[in-house]
C-alpha cells in the first residue's frame, strides 16, 4: 500500500498527474466527437508496447497492430459515410473534396463523469474509471440513426515521458436506438439503397471475441461495474483493465 503521509511536493505532483489524466481522456472524447479516430492511436496510446489493449462489450484488440487497425478502420468508415452523404446531397456537398467533407454525418458524444483516478506509488502507471452517459448518432445502412449509450471507460495508463493509454475498456450497459425501449429487443429500421455499402462494412476481427460485458436486458443477471481503482504501489500488485 502507498504511504498516506506524503510531502507537499509529492502531493502537488500527484495532483498534476490527475489533471493531466483527466485532460487526456477529455481530449480523447473530443477527438471522438470530431470523428478524428485516425489520429487517436498516435495521439494517446502507449508507444512500442505490444501489451496495449482496446476492449469493447463483445471482444478486444491486443497489440499495437490490432489496436491501431481498429482506429484506421473507423477512420475509413468515416470517409465512406462522408462520400455517401455527398452522393445523397450533391446540391450541398457535391463541390467539396474528400478532405472538406471528412467527418460529416456521425456525432458520437462521450461525456465522461464521476472520475476515480489512482496514481501508482512508484509514479510509473495510473488507473482511471469514468461513467459515460452519451449518445452515438451514426450513419448506417438504414441512414442516420441515433442511439443512447450508457456505460464505462476503464483505463490503465503508463508514463512514457507523458501519460499514455495502455489498456482501455469501453463497455456499455445500454446501447439502444433512441425512441425505442432499451429494455426490449431493438427493432432495426429498413435499409436504404443509397447507404447499402455501409451494410457491407466490417471492422477488423477482434484479436479475441468474447463477452467482456453483456448489454442490459430484463433477464440479465447482476453484473458488477468495472472495478474501482484502489491505491497501489506498482502495477504488478493491482488488477488490469487489459486482457
Amino acid at each position: 500500500m502507498t504511504n498516506k503521509t506524503q510531502d507537499l511536493e509529492t502531493m502537488v505532483a500527484r495532483w498534476e498527474d490527475q489533471r493531466e489524466l483527466k485532460n487526456l481522456m477529455g481530449k480523447y472524447a473530443n477527438c471522438v466527437v470530431l470523428n478524428r479516430e485516425g489520429e487517436l492511436f498516435d495521439l494517446f496510446w502507449a508507444k512500442d508496447d505490444e501489451d496495449v489493449c482496446l476492449a469493447f462489450n463483445d471482444g478486444y484488440y491486443k497489440g499495437g497492430l490490432d489496436v491501431s487497425g481498429y482506429y484506421e478502420a473507423a477512420a475509413g468508415r468515416n470517409a465512406l459515410v462522408a462520400s455517401l452523404l455527398r452522393d445523397r446531397f450533391p446540391e450541398k456537398l457535391g463541390a467539396m473534396g474528400d478532405d472538406e467533407i471528412y467527418g460529416i454525418g456521425p456525432f458520437k458524444v462521450k461525456p465522461m463523469s464521476c472520475p476515480v483516478i489512482e496514481i501508482a506509488g512508484d509514479g510509473r502507471t495510473a488507473k482511471g474509471l469514468w461513467y459515460c452517459q452519451g449518445a452515438s448518432n451514426e450513419v448506417g445502412a438504414a441512414g442516420p440513426v441515433a442511439n443512447w449509450t450508457w456505460g464505462y471507460f476503464a483505463v490503465d495508463f503508463v508514463r512514457q515521458n507523458s501519460w499514455r493509454i495502455l489498456h482501455l475498456m469501453h463497455v456499455n450497459d445500454v446501447d439502444s436506438t433512441c425512441g425505442q425501449s432499451w429494455g426490449k429487443p431493438q427493432v432495426p429500421y429498413p435499409d436504404l439503397p443509397e447507404f447499402a455499402p455501409l451494410g457491407e462494412f466490417r471492422y477488423p476481427p477482434y484479436t479475441k471475441a468474447l463477452t467482456v460485458r453483456p448489454y442490459y436486458s430484463p433477464g440479465r443477471p447482476m453484473v458488477p461495474a468495472p472495478r474501482i481503482p484502489q491505491p497501489y504501489t506498482t502495477f504488478s500488485e493491482t488488477f488490469s483493465y487489459g486482457f
